[in-house]
């Protein structure tokens, strides 16, 4: 199973620490250089060709992107509504929850739920990240799997649809798809 997570920051060893997490990929913003095995994770598409898969995200569901970060989702599911482009990934990510209280956490969840239902109804792509800012905030594939089941997402479907999904969005980076031929 390829559990993937795709919004990780900080500076440590990234390769051992997604084999010890059960992880077999990670999106890591870009600082300039590219880390081995892991995803770029751009603002804008880059203006020349590059030598290293990327996805462009964005947190402004007005911006072309490949991936939208939700932060509120109750705040933002009208305007999603109206605006969504099929295809595009929706991704929640698991840190804020961790400074929740209970209350918080339930409604984080659902909203988690909604989010899944609403990406299902759009053609768009379910995405759940650490979010993680340094090595001890990363989150275990198996541990993704429990909030995933949780929400009512049975994780190997979920894992084969994101690899997929996330395999299509590399091959349309055309600077990355020309220079990996």
């Amino acid at each position: 199973m390829n559990r993937i997570d795709l919004c990780v920051s900080g500076d440590f060893d990234m390769s051992s620490t997604i084999k010890v997490l059960s992880l077999s990929r990670v999106g890591v913003p870009f600082d300039g250089k590219p880390r081995e095995g892991a995803i770029s994770r751009l603002r804008m598409a880059p203006s020349y060709p590059v030598d290293y898969p990327y996805l462009i995200a964005s947190e402004n569901l007005s911006e072309p992107a490949d991936i939208l970060t939700i932060r509120d989702f109750r705040s933002v599911k009208k305007d999603m509504k109206k605006k969504l482009k099929k295809g595009i990934g929706l991704e929640m990510t698991v840190s804020p929850a961790r400074k929740m209280d209970s209350v918080s956490v339930g409604k984080w969840f659902n909203s988690l739920e909604d989010l899944h239902k609403l990406c299902h109804w759009a053609g768009c792509q379910f995405i759940i990240s650490s979010g993680a800012t340094s090595k001890c905030e990363m989150i275990s594939g198996p541990c993704l799997d429990a909030i995933l089941k949780t929400v009512g997402i049975e994780p190997l479907h979920y894992w084969s649809n994101l690899t997929k999904w996330l395999e299509q969005r590399l091959a349309r980076n055309v600077s990355y798809a020309k220079e990996a031929t």
